[in-house]
């Protein structure tokens, strides 16, 4: 949800049109000589579009596999799946669109192995610039750490991970993550006291979340209201609680 949230943004939306345009002009990759103004126009506005779901959809999927705690891995990855999703559809694009162009000279292997260079490229330069985090490949700095909490310390196979809702589960917690969730032997009010210093909220008698991990609000119905988490979580609101979210203006 956080990845796609910006698919129609302004940026992303001229960012399309730009290189769409850029490309129907310059023609790169032998589409000037062998296809008309026409052609390229259509070649490189599908392709394009279509290079750009599949760059949302490697994202989400890296950032739900890894988090953002492994770049290098978050970035090869989302460039291999970039490059082996884009080769056949952009092979059939060119196919169907350039019949003039010789089949045996348009190799898969190569098509791949071009669309994996840019698209490492890409996610490189995003991340020296600072559009992902945290930035560089050397580690994690100490400001991009997840703060520990004393309730870290119960934790065995969360160990690190940023924790992002508690819920009350009979004489249980269960300790929802950017990892996973695990489950603690302990009372909710005894688990909220050991979050600091994390700043958090409780949303209903039988959940609290960490304010850094709301991303959204969910109205379902009249009487019906969730908060949306990074990891995909929907924690319900009560009415009892909502002045609470009012207040530190998650809601209207």
């Amino acid at each position: 949800m956080e990845t796609f949230s910006t698919l129609f943004s302004t940026v992303t939306l001229f960012s399309l049109a730009a290189t769409s345009a850029v490309a129907v002009i310059a023609g790169p990759f032998g589409t000037y000589e062998t296809m008309s103004l026409a052609t390229r126009t259509t070649y490189w506005g599908l392709a394009i579009s279509i290079g750009l779901l599949v760059a949302y959809l490697s994202r989400a999927t890296m950032a739900t596999l890894f988090g953002e705690r492994r770049p290098l891995l978050f970035d090869l990855g989302a460039s291999l799946m970039v490059s082996t999703i884009m080769a056949p559809l952009i092979w059939g694009l060119r196919a169907w669109l350039d019949p003039v162009l010789d089949l045996q000279h348009l190799s898969l292997p190569s098509i791949a192995l071009n669309i994996f260079v840019i698209a490492v490229g890409i996610f490189v330069l995003r991340r020296q610039i600072g559009l992902e985090k945290p930035a560089g490949y050397r580690g994690i700095n100490e400001d991009d750490k997840v703060p520990q909490t004393r309730l870290h310390r119960r934790l065995t196979t969360l160990d690190g991970a940023e924790i992002m809702r508690l819920s009350a589960n009979d004489h249980f917690v269960d300790v929802s993550s950017d990892r996973g969730v695990e489950t603690l032997r302990l009372r909710l009010g005894d688990a909220i006291h050991e979050m600091d210093p994390i700043e958090g909220i409780c949303t209903h008698r039988s959940h609290w979340v960490a304010l850094s991990a709301v991303v959204g609000v969910e109205q379902a119905g009249a009487n019906k209201t969730f908060v949306i988490l990074r990891n995909g979580d929907r924690v319900p609101v009560s009415r009892k609680y909502r002045p609470r979210l009012v207040a530190a203006g998650l809601l209207e």
